[in-house]
């Protein structure tokens, strides 16, 4: 998740109201947005990655309006003819790209800072750090059109970037600049790189890496020309309408500019979408008795409209199933107007193995542990890179929106350690312990997926080692009644002869040990740390 900042007072004058102390911290996180802190005039909040429309201050205000019920249904957006044309050239490394020009455009240190933090955050989920997708904004005051997108060799052209004062060719770029060297794996293996260049032969681009410091953005522009170019045609698309309808927000102009490659297209396309989508399948789901007019309100407090089709806006590029609408009606419903019921299913009673989860959480947090919470989807850096492990079958997300969701977590402790790594700032001891689910290809299973719980607790301090978690685990199999046995072994994220299996019986059920040096490096840890990961399934299995 992204978190996002804004100033409040921005953010109200964009809203229409003051928004009171209930609605910032208990309604607005209703939307799917947690609550972060309110500080020196700023909100932040928590964005998740399939919802890239709320990282800027305008799309967030859109929002809030229809949730908050001070404007109903679809904004809708009207674009004209730049005039501007932009020649797309045949460029292996980023095959696509599209812009528009935005007019008129009055820009404060406001509007800079979230135009910038959109920009960026974009870059980093939907974009996948600038891989799948890449900004750039330039004051089109300073620049010629008609506009060229074409490959160029590293030393072919030179052009100042941003930040520098003397000129430098890709090339140099790439090895010298400080967004040369974090971005130029990119592009690596590429013998011609993307640029873009007006008819004076100005690079306004060097796209995924840098601006031109021609075309730099000041309070003083007043027409912007923005580029976008990626590895995805639908993808760049989207993030050109999420980047326009934000302006437009503040009252600029959107104008369209005709990019002519192979074929001719006009970008942005600001027409909403039609969509299909059962009421009766939405009452099934949330269990209520809506009728069309109903249905029509609730989508309208989520920025949509009802015909008998669904009419979706350009900028909700989540929308890709009936079942996001049905989360979206539900959403706008309220989720604290849902009254639990009992289901109306036969089941055979069991004992539940949620028993035996809350029981474990209390001896936990008894012996000092803190609860944290992670999300299943992960991806293949931190789950085996970053662990020292080598990569095994997982399953995959077929259309990650973000490079950090690519895969199902296979095991908790990688996402037990992130959580050390993201709270280096807090107090020490850190003892902290999750309780989850992993997901393993199965082909035994109808889905072909696995799903087991999981157990991992670690402990992080200046000072510690080895028996200070395996205390904790010989007072949680006392309670239990179970006896346990620990084996040497080798572990590749565990320091050789500070590692041991755990056995109940002959059956294997984690691993624990002191986490190894390069671990703590890969993850940039300030403190050793110690852990273990544990299969709860098999000591269930063992109780019952």
């Amino acid at each position: 998740m992204a978190v996002v900042e804004f100033f409040l007072s921005d953010l109200e004058n964009l809203v229409g109201k003051k928004l009171s102390e209930k609605e910032l911290t208990e309604l607005i996180p209703m939307m799917g947005c947690p609550f972060e802190k309110l500080e020196d005039g700023k909100i932040y909040y928590e964005i998740f990655p399939n919802r890239p429309d709320l990282l800027s201050p305008e799309g967030f205000a859109r929002a809030l309006r229809t949730f908050l019920g001070l404007s109903k249904g679809l904004s809708k957006y009207k674009s004209k003819s730049s005039g501007i044309k932009l020649a797309a050239k045949n460029v292996e490394s980023r095959p696509y790209v599209v812009a528009a020009v935005v007019r008129n455009a009055k820009l404060n240190d406001y509007v800079i800072g979230s135009l910038i933090q959109l920009q960026e955050k974009i870059h980093e989920t939907f974009g996948r750090k600038r891989k799948k997708i890449a900004i750039g904004i330039h004051d089109l005051d300073k620049v010629k059109p008609p506009f060229t997108y074409k490959p160029a060799k590293p030393k072919e052209i030179s052009f100042i970037p941003l930040d520098m004062k003397e000129k430098m060719n890709l090339g140099e770029i790439l090895d010298e600049h400080p967004k040369g060297k974090e971005y130029a794996h990119i592009l690596k293996g590429a013998r011609e790189y993307p640029v873009i260049t007006d008819s004076n032969g100005d690079v306004l681009s060097f796209p995924p890496i840098i601006n031109g410091e021609l075309t730099r953005v000041t309070q003083h522009t007043k027409n912007l020309f923005i580029d976008i170019t990626g590895t995805n045609k639908l993808a760049i698309n989207q993030a050109l309408n999420i980047l326009v309808t934000s302006l437009a927000e503040r009252g600029f102009d959107v104008e369209t500019v005709e990019v002519i490659g192979k074929t001719k297209n006009i970008t942005p396309d600001l027409k909403p979408w039609r969509m299909k989508v059962s009421i009766d399948y939405v009452n099934k789901l949330l269990d209520l008795d809506l009728n069309p007019q109903e249905f029509r309100e609730l989508l309208g407090k989520m920025g949509f409209e009802y015909d008998g089709y669904v009419l979706v806006p350009p900028y909700r590029v989540d929308i890709m199933h009936e079942m996001d609408i049905v989360e979206d009606a539900a959403i706008g419903k309220g989720y604290w107007t849902f009254e639990p019921k009992i289901p109306k299913v036969p089941t055979i009673a069991e004992r539940s193995k949620e028993d035996f989860v809350y029981y474990l959480r209390d001896s936990l947090t008894a012996l000092g542990f803190q609860e944290v919470m992670s999300m299943i989807l992960t991806n293949k850096e931190d789950e085996f890179a970053k662990m020292n492990k080598r990569e095994e079958e997982v399953c995959e997300t077929l259309n990650p929106v973000t490079v950090e969701c690519t895969i199902c977590r296979p095991s908790l402790l990688p996402s037990l350690i992130k959580t050390f790594s993201q709270n280096k700032h807090r107090d020490y001891p850190q003892k902290i312990f999750e309780v989850g689910d992993v997901l393993l290809p199965d082909e035994n299973q109808e889905t072909g997926v696995a799903i087991m719980k999981k157990f991992s607790a670690g402990i992080s301090d200046s000072k510690i080692s080895y028996e200070q978690l395996s205390s904790v685990l010989d007072a949680f199999f006392s309670n239990l009644g179970i006896k346990y046995s620990l084996k040497k072994s080798v572990h590749a994220s565990f320091i050789e002869g500070r590692c041991a299996d755990i056995f109940v019986g002959k059956k294997h059920l984690g691993v624990i040990g002191e986490l190894h040096p390069s671990v703590i490096n890969n993850w940039k840890l300030e403190k050793p740390v110690v852990a273990l990961e544990m299969d709860l399934e098999e000591i269930i299995k063992t109780l019952t």
